[in-house]
């Protein structure tokens, strides 16, 4: 039962637009690569080389020249005339190239000059051998026949002046060396191209991969429009689902951000019924007030931190930039600093100074070093360092003593709500927004926030700033 032309279409896809698949690409190229290479060798087969290459001679060609070196020897003793009167006699001469080649080679004769570019000297070598077909760059020999004249002892050879080796002669009579180089020059160049034409569309993949997986949403493959292959097929739908995912986490951005919105009303209404309440309410009932008040105060603080999170990962937070001293800047966060880490019995370390100013939003970058503080603070189990340096930058980095993080939550510490395992409740964990908006906020001033571990243990924070913040 044979298969109709729709079955072999879906079978076999390729068959209906073949240049659109890889297959085929793949098929071709391999066939262009062996087809330019045989074209380059034929090419390069015609430039001028040195080497002579010879056959036996056989069959009708054999016999039609010993036939001629017979009728030589014939008519010059016939009617007693010199060899070269006879060899350029009008009937012999009219014919191809013919050679009298002698072991004196003044002595030689030919029924005409040959051109100047015909070396007869070349088939000197071949006086003692059985006929053959001897190939040269310019011309074509056949011979040698001996013939013995009243002059002495000749090998008769006819010369094809205009006539081309076959192809296969060519490319024998070229170097070795020659050969391999151009088969090599000649595959590598076209495997080179085709390489680059089906490797580029897949780096151009991997790196728009690497930065969507980074957080770089606007990430996009750069591939041809009208590439219509299997690669040209897979960049335009992962330049769709990047589009789509954009739009997925631009849209729980919003939704989050527009939530917290909502829920500021409210809580501020029952912020002012509590504080009405603790009026009211006798003395013996004021500490239910004042746990109902903390929460919302807590629950207040979450969702300004939200809000904070959001406005600076869309990019709409509103920088109040000023020249500010960095210095006078940490001073003020470790002033709190150092008093939260007394009341824990914890020691913080500082080491250097940063006398440098910077174009920057003070309560945003106070924000960022606060944050990252207060969680070395908490981790920490007897030392917190801050290390403050400056060179082509601004460097700061915090680090504490406590049991560090493990490796594969270390690029997730400053995802919003993230929060490792043993600290999942809210006293130890908190909301696991303090590094989110430490890293958006260094982000905002083009800068960048890393996380490692430490050896033996504990986890360092390293926040770099440019030097020249000013726009």
């Amino acid at each position: 039962m044979s298969l109709s032309k729709e079955s072999n279409k879906t079978l076999f896809p390729w068959l209906k637009n073949p240049q659109h698949f890889l297959f085929f690409k793949i098929f071709a190229w391999f066939w262009l690569t062996i087809i330019g290479t045989i074209t380059t060798l034929v090419f390069l087969s015609n430039i001028a080389t040195n080497q002579v290459s010879n056959e036996d001679l056989r069959g009708p060609m054999k016999k039609n020249l010993q036939y001629t070196a017979k009728n030589i020897e014939r008519i010059i003793e016939k009617h007693n005339k010199p060899a070269a009167e006879i060899l350029t006699h009008p009937r012999l001469a009219k014919q191809k190239l013919l050679y009298l080649n002698s072991d004196q080679p003044d002595h030689s004769i030919s029924s005409r000059v040959p051109s100047s570019e015909i070396d007869l000297s070349l088939l000197n070598f071949t006086k003692n051998m059985p006929p053959q077909i001897i190939f040269t760059e310019y011309y074509q020999a056949f011979g040698p026949i001996k013939i013995n004249l009243p002059e002495g002892q000749f090998y008769l050879y006819e010369i094809d002046e205009n006539h081309q080796p076959p192809f296969f002669i060519r490319l024998k009579l070229m170097p070795i060396w020659l050969k391999v180089i151009i088969a090599l020059l000649a595959s590598l160049t076209l495997s080179f191209i085709f390489s680059r034409n089906l490797i580029a569309p897949i780096n151009h993949l991997k790196q728009a991969a690497i930065k969507l997986s980074d957080g770089d949403l606007t990430a996009r493959a750069e591939i041809d429009p009208n590439r219509q292959d299997e690669l040209g097929v897979l960049g335009r739908d992962f330049n769709s689902m990047a589009s789509q995912l954009e739009q997925l986490i631009s849209a729980q951005k919003r939704l989050l951000a527009d939530i917290s919105h909502e829920l500021r009303s409210p809580l501020t209404r029952l912020k002012m019924a509590t504080g009405l309440a603790q009026m009211q309410t006798p003395e013996e009932n004021q500490t239910y007030l004042l746990r109902i008040e903390k929460e919302a105060n807590q629950l207040d603080k979450m969702i300004a931190d939200v809000l904070q999170v959001s406005r600076l990962e869309a990019k709409s937070q509103a920088l109040s930039l000023h020249q500010q001293s960095l210095q006078i800047i940490i001073d003020h966060v470790l002033n709190d600093a150092q008093f939260e880490a007394k009341q824990t019995n914890k020691q913080l370390i500082i080491n250097g100074q940063l006398n440098v100013d910077i174009y920057c939003d003070e309560s945003l970058i106070a924000s960022a070093l606060e944050n990252v503080l207060r969680n070395a603070i908490k981790y920490a189990e007897q030392t917190i360092t801050l290390t403050l340096s400056l060179s082509d930058a601004i460097y700061i980095e915090i680090s504490d003593d406590g049991p560090g993080v493990e490796p594969q939550n270390l690029g997730k510490l400053c995802e919003p709500f993230f929060r490792q395992s043993d600290a999942r409740d809210r006293t130890s964990g908190g909301t696991g927004l303090g590094l989110a908006i430490a890293k958006n906020a260094i982000v905002a001033h083009s800068g960048s926030l890393t996380l490692h571990n430490k050896q033996p243990s504990g986890l360092c924070v390293r926040i770099a700033l440019p030097l020249d913040k000013k726009k």
